[in-house]
């Protein structure tokens, strides 16, 4: 007698199908996906000090803030408050912008007696104090009238100060009105000018930049590198950072 088989029994195999993920995936793909909200969330409540813009404008409380686009991303700026600039003695302060953007401010000082010749800048930039003395030196010596010292480091009025020397030495012909039609020769002009430049850190990956100038027709004109550091010495003094990490 013919034996029957388990499938003539009525026994059938099931074939039972296997989750996609095993119940540890689908834990770790849900603790993924609380990560990535919390993530957004503070991504976009995240407040890291940036200055709010109205209107293409930073929105600013004080007239003597030192401020700085701590972004290196091409129309994703932001600017940050690094600090405050107060007076230097002796010097009237003028507001200005920097060029090419309107909200970071220039701080030109002027000598408040007739016939100083030495004034003050300061704004900021992006980047540490030695990276930017760095950059702005190596471009200096690649102009063909200009001389550029060493960068030196010292502490003044408290703050560790990147800074160097610079001298311009060029000439400028101008022709008074009416002398190319009379066929009479331009004057030339001689013009020197000195400069020390100075860098503090700041936070946000930023410095505050400060130079000296001193100029006059000739090299005898201009105030010696040591008057001028005494001013950068005093400028840096009127410098009044926020607290913040610090590069």
């Amino acid at each position: 007698m013919a034996k029957k088989s388990a499938k003539s029994k009525g026994f059938r195999r099931q074939n039972t199908k296997k989750p996609y993920l095993s119940k540890r995936e689908i834990a770790a793909v849900c603790v993924i996906a609380v990560l990535l909200a919390v993530g957004a969330f503070f991504l976009f409540r995240y407040d890291d000090g940036a200055l709010k813009v109205q209107d293409g404008a930073v929105v600013a409380d004080g007239d003597n803030w030192l401020i700085a686009n701590g972004s290196n991303m091409r129309g994703r700026a932001r600017y940050y408050k690094l600090g405050e600039i107060g007076e230097i003695e002796g010097y009237n302060r003028e507001k200005g912008a920097l060029t090419g953007d309107a909200n970071i401010p220039e701080y030109v000082f002027k000598p408040s007696e007739e016939g100083g010749d030495v004034a003050v800048t300061v704004t900021c930039g992006h980047g540490s104090a030695e990276a930017m003395a760095e950059y702005a030196r190596s471009t200096l010596e690649g102009i063909e009238i200009t001389t550029a010292g060493e960068i030196q480091s010292a502490e003044m009025a408290g703050q560790p100060v990147k800074y160097y020397s610079y001298a311009t030495d060029y000439t400028a012909k101008e022709a008074e009105a009416g002398d190319a039609a009379e066929g009479k020769a331009s004057e030339e002009t001689a013009l020197y000018s000195r400069s020390v430049a100075g860098y503090i850190d700041a936070a946000h990956e930023c410095c505050v930049i400060i130079n000296v100038v001193s100029r006059g027709d000739s090299a005898d004109d201009c105030q010696p590198e040591e008057v001028l550091t005494a001013l950068l010495e005093k400028a840096a003094g009127a410098v009044t950072l926020d607290k913040g990490e610090k590069r």
